[in-house]
């Protein structure tokens, strides 16, 4: 399936796709998602007090994204709507971003346009393009700087190194993950360069110096100042213990990292499929083709046989019921409502997808590191750093457990390593019905995150408006279970910060009204608010409940 666009045709199109996804989603409405609302705080604290503050629910440094939202809500007023609009800003360069670091990786431009669209595909990219959390903020300072860096690998450049050092410590100031950056580079570095000078061994070290440096003076802030935020000292202090409880066998660690392997390689392999399929791979032998065949009857007995399908997590982004979390009264972690999490024929059809892509994601592994060892000295410096990206990434989140959105910020590396290391089919005549059924289903991913992402936001609007209406007959943040995001905005900042026994985990005090999906047993219904959905998965109405007098 040969199709030739120019490179500005191929930008076009990536953006025109974004901005229809946004208009299927619709995503107005002033009021937080997840958990944007703690970092809005620090925007807010910056406007009033001079100075970076972070709320002590996040572990990001968010530095970079705090003073951008400061600068455009000076101007246009605090809202989240306003953050909002800014992040939609962030994902449309970010997905520019990512298109040139495929064109870096060798692809021509109709390539990078398909792996860009299959990446805006994952359904976490329709929300989170469209709230304040922090992930795609971060991906836009990792993906330029692993571009630079890149390049500077084919032909090195100190000018380039350098540039990819700010851009690099910039990205560490708004997420810590980050530092993979440097460390792959590093190391291809050092594995591009036999002949290790004082100048190659100052040039490999000083991206990685400089973002450790960078991040040791902005902890010494903190530390010094504001205060380093409870989530981030949690963070930084569980991996070494859970590692270790892993290694030891202790406390079902080890059960715990394989069902993050395990439920990593589903979701990794649900996404990349669509890229695996169109770009395809040389496949032109018996041999290929028999281990091909057993590796996806096995995958598929394994999966398919055992009922395992998509979505492998809990109360994440990507819900069998839709987009999530549903942090409501009666969602999580209560399940009170009857959500449709039915397989219909939806989830079915993607486990099939996802057999081929866990097969691919399979063979990812095994291609790119024997082709590592077997090229010894003589491997391609571009894929160690691809590769080792990934691997430094997903290892601690193995070892702690991670969120499906997580998957997003490797999902550039996933794809492009797949071209390094998998060369395309010499027929092109076997690949015919490949990628018109790639392209296919990538659109109908896209459609159905798009109209997932809608209801979402759709819902999250009712909800906002039951709670504005509790607020309009008495009810305040000390008696009305809003949700998490509502009492979190509301009541995490209050000191002492306290979890009230047979309530909601989200610090409600008093669960006197509540937002509901349903009705609940020992309460009157007020008022019910319709959800303007497109899915009968999502619930038609958000219901505003009065607890009943004692009798």
């Amino acid at each position: 399936m040969k199709i030739t666009l120019s490179e500005s045709k191929c930008l076009a199109l990536l953006l025109l796709v974004q901005i229809v996804m946004m208009l299927i989603v619709q995503p107005g409405g002033d009021f937080p998602l997840n958990d944007d609302w703690a970092y809005s705080h620090s925007v807010e604290w910056l406007l009033s007090e001079g100075r970076i503050r972070l709320s002590d629910w996040i572990a990001p440094n968010l530095l970079p994204q705090t003073v951008l939202g400061a600068s455009v809500t000076l101007f246009a007023g605090f809202s989240f709507e306003t953050l909002r609009h800014l992040t939609q800003f962030i994902a449309l360069l970010t997905s520019v971003a990512v298109y040139f670091w495929f064109r870096t990786g060798r692809l021509s431009p109709v390539e990078s346009l398909i792996a860009c669209l299959v990446l805006i595909s994952m359904p976490s990219w329709s929300v989170l393009a469209s709230s304040y959390m922090s992930d795609l903020y971060g991906m836009l300072f990792a993906v330029v700087g692993a571009t630079l860096l890149l390049k500077s690998l084919k032909e090195p450049s100190v000018s380039l190194i350098i540039s990819a050092t700010a851009v690099v410590c910039l990205g560490m100031l708004q997420r810590q993950v980050l530092l993979v950056i440097p460390i792959a580079f590093m190391l291809a570095w050092f594995w591009e360069h036999r002949r290790w000078t004082p100048w190659v061994v100052f040039l490999g070290l000083m991206p990685l110096v400089a973002t450790i440096t960078t991040e040791l003076l902005y902890f010494q802030y903190l530390s010094a100042g504001p205060g380093v935020p409870n989530a981030q000292r949690i963070s930084n202090d569980r991996i070494l213990p859970l590692l270790f409880q892993a290694l030891f066998g202790e406390n079902d660690r080890r059960q715990a990292v394989l069902i993050n392997i395990i439920t990593m390689i589903g979701y990794l392999g649900l996404f990349i499929a669509a890229w695996a399929a169109w770009w395809g791979a040389r496949a032109d032998n018996w041999k290929s083709r028999l281990y091909w065949t057993v590796l996806l009857m096995f995958v598929g007995i394994a999966t398919l046989g055992t009922g395992w399908i998509p979505p492998y997590l809990d109360n994440n982004t990507i819900d069998a019921a839709g987009i999530g979390p549903f942090t409501v009264y009666d969602g999580l972690p209560r399940e009170l409502v009857l959500q449709n999490r039915q397989a219909g024929f939806i989830w079915p059809l993607a486990g099939v997808v996802a057999v081929f892509g866990i097969s691919a994601v399979i063979v990812l592994v095994f291609k790119s590191i024997a082709q590592v060892l077997r090229g010894r000295n003589h491997a391609d410096a571009q894929i160690v750093f691809t590769l080792t990206v990934i691997i430094a990434y997903v290892v601690p989140f193995l070892i702690t457990g991670f969120f499906d959105r997580y998957l997003l910020f490797i999902l550039p590396f996933v794809l492009l390593l797949w071209s390094q290391v998998l060369p395309r089919m010499e027929k092109q005549k076997a690949s015919k019905f490949k990628q018109p059924l790639a392209l296919i289903w990538t659109g109908v991913v896209l459609i159905l995150s798009s109209i997932a992402t809608h209801d979402y936001f759709a819902w999250n609007r009712a909800r906002w408006a039951a709670i504005r209406y509790a607020e309009s007959i008495g009810a305040n943040p000390e008696t009305l279970d809003g949700g998490f995001e509502y009492n979190g905005y509301y009541r995490f900042e209050q000191q002492p910060r306290k979890w009230f026994k047979g309530k909601s985990f989200w610090w409600v005090k008093d669960d006197e009204y509540a937002v509901t999906f349903s009705e609940i047993p020992g309460y009157n219904l007020v008022r019910e608010f319709p959800v303007d959905r497109y899915s009968n998965r999502t619930q038609p109405v958000i219901r505003l409940m009065h607890r009943k007098a004692p009798e």
